[in-house]
């Protein structure tokens, strides 16, 4: 909020304001104008380190953002498949695998 907009509201609504901040409402308009301005926040810029750690902050909320989307889709698609099931599954072919295949030396001796 920019003190052109301030200057356009009443006395009495610069008051309301004043009074939502818990602010003193006594005074003239520029003093009114000039104490809501006052109690803003100020927003510095980010020095370059802050930046780097915004950006990758950032970089990691869009990631996590995609995964959480991908569990989503497949949960509602019911293709749920643990991690763990498949390295369980894979291990188990890799032993049939070699099981056949030594079954195969051993049959042709």
């Amino acid at each position: 909020m920019d003190k052109e907009e301030l200057q356009s509201k009443t006395v009495a609504e610069l008051k309301v304001m004043l009074a939502d901040l818990s602010l003193p409402v006594s005074g003239r308009k520029s003093d009114l104008i000039d104490r809501i301005i006052n109690s803003l926040p100020v927003n510095p810029e980010p020095s370059d380190d802050e930046e780097i750690v915004i950006r990758t902050l950032e970089t990691a909320n869009e990631t996590a953002a995609e995964e959480i989307e991908n569990v989503v889709s497949n949960m509602v698609e019911g293709r749920i498949v643990k991690e763990e099931s498949e390295i369980t599954l894979q291990t188990i072919i890799l032993i049939a695998g070699v099981v056949i295949a030594l079954g195969l030396v051993v049959f042709s001796l």
